[in-house]
C-alpha cells in the first residue's frame, strides 16, 4: 500500500492504514517498535504482558464443594420459619 510521509508538528510521520490497524489489533496508545533494516522501516507492535493473578483457579477452589463454597453465606433457618 502506498502512502505519503506527512509533517506532524516538527516531525515527519505516516498514517497507518485502517486495514493494518485491524489486522494487527492495534489501538490508540499501543506501543510499537520502530527500526530500520537496510533501506526499510520496520514497525512492529509490542505485545504487553498481561498481569497474572497470583493464584490459579485450581488453587482458589481447592477444598471447596457445593456445601463449603458459600459456607459464609448459609442461612440458619429458625423453627418459626419452618412453621413449627
Amino acid at each position: 500500500m502506498r502512502t505519503q510521509v506527512r509533517k506532524i508538528g516538527n516531525s515527519l510521520g505516516n498514517i497507518i492504514p485502517a486495514a493494518f490497524i485491524k489486522q494487527l489489533g492495534l489501538v490508540e496508545g499501543a506501543d510499537i517498535d520502530v527500526k530500520t533494516d537496510g533501506g526499510k522501516i520496520i514497525i512492529e507492535p509490542i505485545k504487553r504482558q498481561t498481569k497474572r493473578f497470583p493464584f490459579s483457579e485450581k488453587e482458589l477452589l481447592k477444598g471447596l464443594d457445593s456445601h463449603t463454597a458459600h459456607a459464609d453465606e448459609l442461612a440458619t433457618v429458625s423453627a418459626k420459619e419452618l412453621g413449627e
